[in-house]
């Protein structure tokens, strides 16, 4: 089958380098490149909401302290004392 892409113009210099690189084709590089997101998806689907997408990932990461968000006003009044401080 025959398809034809639009690459950007740094997309298509990494794919240039990598077909050089590799001494394939790029059309070689790009079916081993779908190949390998094929793979990678293991038959998880790409459709879905965003949740389902970073489910596994939500919640990992920890912020600080949980009211930074009614707390803003002071707590960028005191980075902006302190950097006044600095000077």
């Amino acid at each position: 089958m025959t398809i034809s892409i639009r690459l950007d113009t740094k997309t298509e210099r990494v794919l240039v380098r990598m077909a050089r690189a590799t001494g394939r084709t790029k059309s070689a590089v790009v079916r081993d490149a779908i190949r390998r997101l094929a793979e990678q998806t293991d038959g998880k689907s790409v459709t879905g909401t965003v949740y389902d997408r970073l489910a596994d990932v939500i919640g990992i990461v920890r912020l600080g302290p949980d009211d930074r968000a009614s707390r803003a006003e002071e707590i960028l009044k005191a980075q902006f004392a302190s950097r006044r401080a600095i000077r």
